[in-house]
């Protein structure tokens, strides 16, 4: 079998419009684990946000691993251990926010509990909130709030914003961060160097594998290193049209089983 471990960015990819697996995909994504196959949950969302999901596909029970933040922390699902952790600088937090605030770009980050941020009632906020099933918190001021080591900082804001903001922050924080949008309301800030890829290459790494065993599928702009440091990049046929072209494979959209779709095509009918 040549992908032995399978990585799965979460919205628009694994989970359909309403933020459910579909019967087909994780009956195949099963029956993936059940043959060997590490699957790994890789996604900007918090760590809190993933868990519900890695526990339907009993994760704990097959060895499957939470990758969170983008890259910025992998938890094994077995044992509870942290594989890879990537801090956010800590002096680069209020000029993060002080440059959101400027361009009406609110910013928030998380806690054990969930979300925290300045301005809870956003409804870019409330998606996020929405999406990892977590509440929003507000405080007064999220530089000072933050006492604890964080992994990212997600600014959310109007789509049509989005673009020239991102660029604006990419010339900004240059050689510092990295930075990019998972969505046209989200740009992830993340340690620099941080993404989903880099931290697979560390999995694979300790593993004793390499990129020709990974299989990976995404949807957005956060997923391109993934889909092409992957043997196997599967772009949903939803995807943004830099994932489709980085893509070897493009699959049904996330709303018709795209996920398993693939994993029954180069993981299931693999006769090794």
């Amino acid at each position: 079998m040549q992908y032995k471990v399978l990585a799965l960015d979460l919205d628009g990819t694994l989970t359909n419009s309403d933020k459910i697996i579909t019967p087909r995909t994780k009956a195949a994504l099963q029956a993936a684990a059940q043959k060997g196959v590490c699957i790994v949950l890789a996604s900007g969302r918090p760590t809190v946000g993933i868990e519900p999901l890695a526990k339907e596909l009993e994760l704990e029970k097959y060895g499957g691993c939470i990758l969170s933040y983008n890259g910025g922390k992998i938890i094994d699902c077995k044992t509870g251990q942290t594989l890879v952790q990537h801090a956010f600088p800590v002096d680069l937090i209020e000029p993060v926010c002080t440059f959101s605030r400027y361009w009406n770009i609110v910013p928030l980050t998380y806690d054990k509990n969930g979300i925290v941020t300045e301005n809870p009632d956003s409804p870019y906020v409330q998606e996020e909130a929405r999406i990892n099933k977590i509440p929003a918190r507000q405080v007064e001021n999220l530089p000072a709030e933050i006492q604890w080591p964080i992994n990212k900082l997600l600014l959310v804001g109007d789509p049509v914003d989005m673009p020239h903001v991102e660029e604006l922050m990419q010339q900004k924080f240059a050689g510092k961060l990295s930075i990019y949008r998972s969505a046209p309301f989200f740009i992830e800030t993340m340690p620099l160097g941080v993404e989903k890829s880099a931290s697979l290459a560390l999995l694979l790494k300790n593993m004793g594998l390499g990129p020709e065993n990974l299989m990976a599928c995404g949807d957005g702009w956060n997923d391109l290193p993934m889909i092409r440091y992957a043997g196997m990049g599967v772009a949903m046929g939803n995807a943004v049209p830099e994932v489709k072209q980085a893509a070897q494979y493009v699959t049904a959209d996330n709303e018709h089983d795209g996920v398993g779709l693939a994993v029954e095509k180069f993981i299931l009918e693999d006769p090794q």
